[in-house]
């Protein structure tokens, strides 16, 4: 086991020139380039913050993350802040935020993620953290759905940073957020690097992090297989080290980024951290580091260099949790563990007047281990990669004069499908001058049409209708970026010829076989649509092209319409447009239209019932009326009609109820509460505890409101 023993005339020597160079009282020199050194442990916070304090630079701010107690991580540690505020005016404590545990806490309270955010702050001044002397919070960490933007997460962690922003009658506080990374290595890379494409699109998200975060960290855990190659000079490390570790900002840094990744761009230029790998010696989890001490001593200088040639605005980030894996005696565990963080320390110290290079200067960034292989992989992020409407379907096909099956576009970055945050105007055109478009195959028809595909939303269908037989090309348009299709448009088969009638017995004909709808289903789809899929077969065993007109019923009342044609499995389906209502929906077919077929006349009886719709509540009100707090209220089912619920209401003070009320919404769903108390100085929320009506199932969405008494 090689150790960092030969390493300590260099650090001696370096503490020598320190020593020279830097006033003993640690001040600030004019050759300081100021860096914010942010550390992330999970439990070996103590041992951090005293070796970074045994050689401290004069121009680093220190935020060393004091983890919250592991019974269920919303406790904060009392008595830790200060210890580490002890090692100077330039150390400052990081309240840990978990996610997770506070995810249990809002699930468990019934509380909202904004109220969640005043807790912590109010956790914070109970176990020491001070605020004016620099200590702040860090959630750890972002999950993986806030980047894809599945589910509600992204809108959660908005509000809980907003109310940690806020607290409660304290000051207003930035804090830093650590965002899940993705290994340096064995990933496929394009469906990451389209989620943050997405994400960045999101202006509302950035403009909230812009308003409440400082710092943002990208957990970037390398692995030193991909660093220490021989034959590769430190210069060459270095560059492809920040491909990784400064792979977000570059992104949104790239060129060929639409407009709407401005509020991103603008917001990562000066919060962008990168929080890198000092944790010793992990084989997962933490990216890769079972090397020996001076060789992982080496990658740490390396990353330092790396992240102090990155950017103007300069962060310096580091995840600190050793871990034993390598046999070692706990004597000489201990000891290695010391030197590898007296590296850590040095690195920053060393590159006080902003040269990256001195980073290099004790381990020079030329260790080797046997098998390393450098990746390219990551400069890739230095590019955009424009998402397009792409035609999913390999072969279009239809009739001269007849519509064609539904043909669907879906959104695409590079090779992965994935939701923009804003509405997607997709414009379809043909190079037929007889070709038309339409979002309905009953129409109506023109030679080109806009779809819009909704925000969180992959894809939109339309027909194609061509009167002239050939294969023209379609295209789809999405800002500027265009994708071609070719459509075969097979001319019509002609009628057939009659020459006479085939006759069973004299002065009879044979009868054409029937065409019957052999199947039909009502669904509801997660917009609360009523969908209808049904299919035409013939009576011998063939599903011929059927063209039908069919209505959706609720009760004896048309709803939805439309004149379809099968496709070759003889299939056919279509989505109302009417939003979902009470009642009992049921399907007409009007008319079967199958050459060669004789329609049987018979609809199959199928229907689908609607007994209850969501309902819903927003605040219409809130703020004060004749001195005293009042809220309005508004219930609505999800086809819009108002609600006239009993309800139970509160007006919070963090997780305090400072009014409450009950009854029953009026017929416009309108709901009202005047607190009689006169308000304290604070921030006041709202949280609805019960509702019922007949007919309506509440959504359990509590409305997001606040106002503050200043």
């Amino acid at each position: 086991m090689a150790s960092l023993k030969r390493l300590i005339p260099l650090a001696a020597l370096a503490a020598v020139l320190v020593g020279i160079t830097s006033p003993e009282s640690g001040a600030r020199t004019a050759a300081c380039i100021p860096v914010r050194a942010v550390f992330y442990e999970s439990s070996d916070w103590f041992r951090l913050a005293h070796g970074l304090g045994a050689n401290p630079s004069p121009c680093a701010d220190y935020y060393v993350t004091i983890p919250a107690l592991a019974a269920d991580k919303t406790q904060m540690r009392s008595g830790a802040a200060w210890q580490v505020r002890q090692l100077g005016p330039n150390f400052h404590a990081l309240a840990e935020v978990s996610y997770t545990g506070w995810k249990r806490w809002v699930t468990a309270t019934n509380n909202s993620w904004y109220e969640a955010g005043q807790e912590v702050r109010r956790r914070m001044v109970g176990a020491g953290f001070d605020i004016p002397t620099g200590d702040t919070w860090v959630i750890n960490e972002f999950p993986s759905t806030v980047r894809s933007g599945a589910g509600a997460d992204r809108q959660h962690v908005r509000d809980l940073v907003h109310g940690l922003f806020d607290g409660e009658g304290g000051p207003q506080l930035k804090g830093m957020i650590y965002d899940i990374g993705i290994a340096q290595t064995g990933v496929v890379l394009d469906q990451h690097k389209a989620y943050w494409e997405s994400w960045f699109q999101d202006t509302a998200f950035w403009n909230d992090m812009n308003a409440y975060v400082s710092d943002f960290f990208q957990e970037n855990y390398g692995d030193v297989r991909a660093y220490a190659v021989a034959g590769v000079d430190p210069a060459t490390r270095i560059a492809t080290l920040n491909q990784f570790l400064q792979a977000p900002l570059q992104l949104a840094l790239a060129s060929g980024a639409p407009s709407s990744v401005a509020a991103a761009k603008a917001y990562l230029t000066q919060a962008y951290g990168s929080l890198s790998n000092a944790s010793w010696a992990w084989g997962s989890a933490y990216g890769w580091t079972k090397v020996t001490p001076d060789v992982m001593a080496d990658f740490i200088s390396a990353q330092t260099s790396a992240m102090r040639a990155s950017t103007p605005a300069v962060r310096i980030g580091f995840a600190w949790n050793p871990l034993n894996t390598l046999g070692l005696s706990n004597d000489d565990y201990v000891s290695q563990v010391g030197a590898v963080l007296e590296r850590l320390a040095g690195s920053i110290h060393e590159t006080d007047g902003g040269d990256p290079s001195l980073a290099c200067e004790a381990t020079h960034c030329t260790s080797t281990i046997d098998g390393a292989k450098a990746t390219a992989a990551w400069k890739t992020f230095a590019t955009w990669t424009p998402t397009v409407a792409a035609i999913t379907s390999t072969t279009l096909t239809s009739t001269a004069g007849t519509p064609s099956s539904a043909i669907t576009v879906q959104l695409k970055t590079g090779k992965s499908s994935v939701p923009l945050p804003a509405a997607a105007t997709v414009v379809i055109t043909s190079s037929s001058p007889s070709g038309t478009f339409s979002t309905s195959p009953s129409g109506p028809w023109s030679p080109t049409v806009t779809l819009s595909i909704p925000a969180g939303q992959k894809t939109a269908s339309f027909y194609s209708l061509d009167a002239t037989a050939g294969s023209p090309t379609i295209t789809s348009s999405l800002n500027g970026q265009r994708q071609s299709q070719s459509i075969i448009v097979a001319a019509p088969t002609p009628p057939p010829t009659t020459t006479g009638t085939t006759t069973t017995t004299p002065g009879t004909t044979q009868a054409p076989p029937e065409v019957t709808v052999a199947t039909a289903a009502l669904t509801v789809t997660d917009t609360n649509r009523i969908h209808v899929d049904l299919a035409v077969a013939g009576a011998d065993g063939t599903t011929p092209s059927s063209r039908l007109r069919l209505s959706v019923m609720l009760g004896d009342t048309k709803v939805a319409s439309t004149v379809a044609t099968t496709g070759g499995d003889g299939s056919v389906s279509f989505t109302a447009a009417p939003q979902l209502q009470r009642g009992c929906y049921s399907l007409k077919v009007a008319s079967v239209v199958t050459p060669g077929y004789a329609w049987d006349g018979i609809t199959p009886d199928t229907s689908y019932c609607v007994t209850t719709l969501p309902a819903s509540v927003r605040v219409t009100a809130f703020g004060m009326r004749k001195g005293h707090l009042h809220l309005g209220l508004a219930v609505v089912d999800r086809s819009g009609k108002p609600v006239a619920a009993s309800m139970a209401v509160a007006v919070t003070r963090g997780t305090s109820t400072f009014a409450a009320s009950h009854g029953k919404a009026g017929s416009d769903g309108t709901f009202g509460l005047t607190a009689r108390g006169e308000p304290a100085k604070g921030c006041y929320g709202v949280r609805v505890t019960s509702l019922s009506a007949p007919g309506i199932t509440w959504d359990k969405q509590m409305p997001h409101a606040r106002f503050c008494v200043r």
